[in-house]
Formats: C-alpha cells, sequence, structure tokens
C-alpha cells in the first residue's frame, strides 16, 4: 500500500518528524547564552537578565516545538491507521458490492420464480421467472405492493394466509392462463423469517415439461401392455384350442401350434426392438463407431428380405452410389436402420409393387434413400409416424403388422449416430424415406 504525499490531505501533517528547532531559533538561542555568560562576567546584571529572560523564552519556544513535534507525528500515525482502515472498509464494500451484484445476477436468471412477501402479504421481492411463470408484466413495479392485488389466484392467496396462521410449508399445484397457453405451476411456500418483512418464501417452478413426461410413460405403459397383451392372448387361445385338437385334429394342431411359434416371434421381435430403442436413446458411448460400407449393409439388408418380398410379389431394386461411400456409424445400428426402412416398405406396397434402395454423396453425409410406390404416408400423420407404437388407421388394414416401434428405432439410432431423417409421401402414391449419415472421414476418425 504506497502512501499518499500528506501535504495534499493535510497541511499540518507535512511538518518532519526529525527537525525540533527552525535553525534561527537555534541562533537566537545560542547568541541568548553567550550574552547572557558575558553579562555575568563582566558584571552587566541587568542585560544579564534580559538575555536569561529571552534564553528563558526560547527555552519554552523549544519544549512547545518538540511538543508540537510529536503531536503532529501522532496525528500521522493517526491517520495512517484510519486511511489504512478506510481502505480495507472499502475493499471490503467491493467485495460485498460485488457479491450482491452477482446474487442479484443468479437471482435475475434463475429458471424457477421466487418471490419473497412480507408478515403482512407485500412483496418484498420478485426475480423475472416469477413474474413469467405469474404472467405479471416484467416491468411493472412490485415492490411494496399487497400480493393479493398483483396475482388473483385464490388458491394461491389461501395457501399464503394459511402458511402464516399454521406456520408450516405450503405445496400445492396451480394453473396460470396466459395470452396463449395454460400453464401447470408447481408452487412451495415456506416461512423463513419471523421478523417485520421477508417472511415468507415462494418458489414456482413450471411443470409442463415433467408432465408431458409422465403423460408419454404413462402412454408408452399403456402401449407396451397393449402389444404385449394381443400376441401373449393369442398364444393362450391357440394353446387351449392345440391342447383340445391334440387327439381329434392332429392336423389343426400343427396350425395352431405355427401359430403360437409366429406370436412367439412377434413377442421375440418387439422385445428385441424395445432393448434397441432403448440402447439408442442411452447415447453413442454404447455403439462401436467406425468406417460401415453403407453399399454392403444394403446388400445384406435386401437379401435378408428377398424372401418375403418374392412372397408378397413386391420388386427389390438396389442402385447404390459408386465409388462405394463409407459412413462414420455402428455396423449394427446401420444394418437396423436399413431393414426398418427395407421391412416397413415392403409391408406397406401391394403385389405387384417396387422398392427401390439408393445412396448418394450429399456433402459432407452419405443419404441413403428407399422409396417405394405402396400405400403411402397422409400429410398430416407424416410427424407422428417416428412416435413409438404410432400406427396409421388406414395403413394397419393394408400393411402386415408389425411392433409399431420401427420408425421411432430409426429416427433415435440416426439422430445417436449425428444424421437426420426425412420423409416424402402422398398418400396413396408411396413413400420415400432419406436417411443422412455422417460420410467417414480418415483424417477426423
Amino acid at each position: 500500500m504506497n502512501d499518499a504525499p500528506e501535504s495534499q490531505d493535510s497541511s499540518f501533517l507535512s511538518l518532519p518528524v526529525s527537525e525540533s528547532l527552525p535553525k534561527f531559533e537555534w541562533v537566537w538561542v545560542g547568541c541568548a547564552t553567550v550574552l547572557g555568560v558575558a553579562s555575568v562576567i563582566f558584571g552587566w546584571a541587568a542585560l544579564a537578565v534580559v538575555f536569561l529572560s529571552l534564553l528563558a523564552c526560547f527555552g519554552l519556544m523549544f519544549f512547545h516545538s518538540r511538543s508540537r513535534q510529536r503531536s503532529v507525528a501522532e496525528a500521522r500515525i493517526m491517520y495512517r491507521r484510519y486511511r489504512d482502515e478506510l481502505e480495507r472498509s472499502e475493499e471490503m464494500w467491493k467485495s460485498k458490492q460485488q457479491e450482491a451484484d452477482e446474487t442479484a445476477a443468479a437471482f435475475s436468471l434463475m429458471r424457477d420464480g421466487v418471490v419473497m412477501i412480507s408478515n403482512d402479504l407485500r412483496i418484498v421481492l420478485i426475480n423475472p421467472a416469477a413474474r413469467r411463470l405469474l404472467d405479471l408484466d416484467p416491468d411493472q413495479w412490485l415492490a411494496n405492493r399487497p400480493f393479493a392485488e398483483v396475482v388473483r389466484i385464490p388458491k394461491l392467496n389461501q395457501a399464503l394466509s394459511r402458511v402464516l396462521g399454521e406456520d408450516e410449508s405450503q405445496k400445492l399445484l396451480i394453473e396460470v392462463t396466459t395470452e396463449t397457453v395454460v400453464l401447470p405451476v408447481d408452487v412451495r411456500i415456506d416461512r423463513i423469517l419471523r421478523g417485520v418483512s421477508g417472511s415468507l418464501l415462494m418458489g414456482l417452478r413450471d411443470v409442463t415439461d415433467a408432465q408431458l413426461v409422465e403423460s408419454m410413460r404413462r402412454e408408452f405403459i399403456a402401449n407396451v401392455s397393449h402389444e404385449l397383451k394381443t400376441p401373449l392372448a393369442a398364444i393362450k387361445g391357440y394353446a387351449e384350442t392345440v391342447e383340445d385338437a391334440m387327439i381329434d385334429d392332429p392336423e389343426s394342431a400343427v396350425h395352431f401350434m405355427a401359430q403360437i411359434q409366429d406370436q412367439c416371434l412377434t413377442l421375440e421381435t418387439l422385445v428385441a426392438d424395445m432393448m434397441e430403442l432403448a440402447r439408442a436413446q442411452a447415447g453413442r458411448r454404447h455403439f462401436k463407431l467406425g468406417a460401415v460400407s453403407i453399399t454392403r449393409t444394403v446388400e445384406n439388408s435386401l437379401l435378408a428380405h428377398q424372401m418375403i418380398a418374392d412372397q408378397k410379389g413386391v420388386k427389390l431394386v438396389s442402385s447404390a452410389a459408386h465409388p462405394d461411400p463409407l459412413i462414420y456409424s455402428d455396423p449394427d445400428a446401420t444394418l437396423t436402420i436399413v431393414n426398418n426402412l427395407i421391412s416397413n416398405a415392403v409391408s406397406y406396397t401391394p403385389q405387384g409393387g417396387t422398392v427401390t434402395v439408393s445412396s448418394r454423396q450429399a456433402g459432407r453425409f452419405v443419404a441413403l434413400i428407399v422409396e417405394d410406390n405402396g400405400v403411402g404416408i397422409p400429410e398430416m400423420e407424416q410427424e407422428r409416424i417416428f412416435e413409438r407404437f404410432y400406427r396409421v388407421e388406414k395403413n394397419r388394414e393394408t400393411g402386415d403388422g408389425g411392433t409399431g416401434i420401427g420408425l421411432a428405432l430409426v429416427k433415435n439410432l440416426v439422430v445417436t449416430m449425428g444424421g437426420e431423417v426425412r420423409v416424402k409421401s402422398i398418400s396413396g402414391e408411396g413413400a420415400c424415406f432419406e436417411v443422412l449419415l455422417p460420410r467417414f472421414e480418415p483424417d477426423a476418425s
């Protein structure tokens, strides 16, 4: 810490501490002493008295000067102490100011709403998130205004009164109607102080996403239950029929046993697809990413679906790009994507139709295109076909059925690989699915 020149702060502090008397005072004291001694020696009594008086005066001046110097030195020491204390106080104030600014910034940027309310139910503090969740004017001055006057939600105001009266925290769910939507808001009110002000703290959280997730969870469980219930019911019915026909009608028993096997395969496929979907949603860390030949993957998938296509009278056509494009993907995930797209196209293409599979370079991606001339997908349904267990009602009659999560699995796998999936379709004229997967770059891998 550097000391500033004292002449800038106080004029009396500019006197040097090391000096006692000015030089002219020393000269006069010396002369008076000499004259006094000479007067005594030569008998100049009156002159001696005068000079001794002068000597006494200068002695008093000397002691006064020493006293003044000590006072100045003490004043300078006190001044330095006060200045150091002032600087420490200033640093502490700046630190507290910075903490207050950071707290205010965090308070303003919180996603959850916070309202502090006094004992007389007046607003002490409110952050922007609370204004938004309570549908209040963001620029309106609300400090010290009655909460019930600002927020006209009887359920919320009653909860505030109960907290004051019963001294217990309150939890409740309210709905705030805005100009565009109805927001479900979870509210918790706690008593934090028992002083004059700031005694209640209200926390608000938008639970729209949480309710959506809960709704999706319930829908998923319901869909899974339905999908499992159908083949299980069929297996149970066929098993009972086989038991009755085992002796009287062996041929029918064999037929029903085949049906049981088909339903078991359906269950096995459903479980496998659900496990693969869970793996896709878990992230890239569960995949072995590397160079994958899209042409070889398509050939393997077409070979696996050739028999089913021949039975339906559907023609499979491959038009691969040259040279063979390599993608940066997981081999098993890529095969699952291609299998689901081809299987879906074959299922919803009637006899005499054609399914064409092709690939091409698309910038930093490789595009895989699966196109058919089957029943197509209505435009209003195209956004929902990638949802789990969603089926287009019209296609249920024409298609061969499936687990209902094939396209959802495709989309999740493609997104996990860093790609994109698109669909173009006109009802009754077929559908075209285009999957973009990252191109393999040897240097980047």
